[in-house]
């Protein structure tokens, strides 16, 4: 007992932190199921994520959203079972299926910036959009990958690291590049090896 005093003595900063760490797991599944449109059992969303339109937000079960993730959206649907890593930024109208794995600073961009009305600022123009983007279930998106307006990307595919995904993307398909192409698919492999 007299070590672990000493021990916050030592540093007492870390120690608050950590404290302030408890209460808010303990504290925040009632705060976003007020303000999010549906929150899940056993999601976590760290207090250092950045949410914009909580009313149009609507996040499965087992879901994890890290650290300095931006969700700026018009609409988000998350299925169950996703995790969302540290840098990726999500914007526009974006639906997400079931048990998908989000690695680090990706972009899912579901909107432009208008561009059309020279005389006026690009920064006060309206914005853009082909549709949603509809992640399927049992996806995986490589670290610093982006997926542009519009795209969808089929159920288990996989989408390499560093990717630009500017066209739709097969069930089943590895793709990587920029642009995006796919190399082969993950069947293929399995029947290969058979």
């Amino acid at each position: 007992m007299f070590n672990k005093l000493q021990a916050i003595m030592n540093n007492p900063t870390a120690y608050f932190f950590r404290a302030m760490y408890l209460v808010y797991r303990f504290t925040h599944s009632p705060i976003y199921k007020m303000l999010l449109q549906n929150y899940g059992k056993k999601s976590f969303i760290h207090p250092l994520v950045s949410l914009r339109n909580h009313k149009n937000i609507s996040i499965g079960s087992n879901v994890i959203i890290n650290r300095n993730v931006n969700i700026w959206v018009s609409k988000l649907m998350l299925g169950d079972n996703i995790q969302i890593n540290p840098g990726t930024c999500i914007y526009g109208n974006v639906n997400i299926g079931n048990n998908v794995m989000i690695a680090p600073n990706c972009m899912i961009a579901g909107g432009n910036h208008g561009i059309a009305n020279i005389p006026e600022p690009m920064i006060t123009q309206t914005c853009t959009s082909k549709g949603p983007i509809i992640i399927e279930d049992d996806v995986w998106i490589a670290s610093n990958s982006v997926i542009l307006d519009g795209v969808r990307i089929g159920s288990g595919a996989v989408i390499g690291g560093g990717s630009v995904v500017t066209k739709d993307i097969p069930p089943m398909a590895i793709a990587i590049g920029n642009p995006a192409k796919v190399i082969k698919y993950r069947n293929q492999d399995i029947k290969e090896n058979s």
